[in-house]
């Protein structure tokens, strides 16, 4: 079923689909994307079943206030969250003790944060109140799905809340965090000022 994304009714529906443990499709402003529970072992297990791999996830997140539930916000590097979130981005930073489900980053120490300009997934991470997997609509080794008739046909049956997202998407620019220095892992629609 795909969802108006505009009908506020569709937040409450997604948010309920989530809290069931369901695989939910979404815009983002980049790649549209998978996403589940970040809590919630079995559901993130169904997006593995999906991809056909086990990976580790990022989360999305509403807030910058958010992500430092979860990690630590390193003080040394001079990268300004603010300036790009929410935005094209994706950040890793070394995790704190959390309630995520280890499925999300595998147990290696660090988590990818999201932060999307997308209202949408911002509203609904806040009404659940916990952060939700995304990753990109395809199979382990196979291209990106980047268009609503290509994700219609492959997976009918995954509730999807697509409102406009970019086609021809490079997905989100990976920062690394972590470390210092700050390092790019993956150039994509996000600008690299460093």
């Amino acid at each position: 079923m795909i969802y108006n994304v505009k009908i506020k009714d569709s937040l409450l529906i997604a948010a309920e689909k989530i809290e069931m443990g369901e695989v939910i499709i979404y815009s983002t402003d980049t790649l549209p994307g998978f996403g589940v529970d970040a809590t919630n072992c079995k559901a993130i297990d169904k997006i593995n079943i999906l991809k056909g791999r086990k990976q580790p996830y990022s989360i999305i997140v509403d807030s910058i206030e958010m992500i430092k539930k979860y990690a630590y916000l390193p003080i040394e590097n001079k990268i300004n969250l603010s300036n790009l979130l929410p935005g094209p981005y994706t950040i890793l930073l070394k995790e704190k003790d959390n309630n995520l489900s280890p499925l999300v980053n595998l147990n290696n120490g660090i988590l990818g944060f999201r932060i999307p300009d997308n209202e949408f997934l911002l509203n609904l991470v806040k009404y659940i109140n916990k952060p939700i997997i995304t990753t990109s609509i395809n199979m382990h080794g196979e291209k990106s799905l980047n268009s609503l008739s290509d994700i219609k046909n492959k997976f009918p049956k995954i509730n999807s809340f697509l409102g406009s997202f970019k086609l021809g998407s490079k997905g989100s620019t990976i920062l690394n965090l972590s470390n210092n220095p700050v390092s790019v892992l993956r150039v994509g629609d996000g600008k690299i000022n460093l």
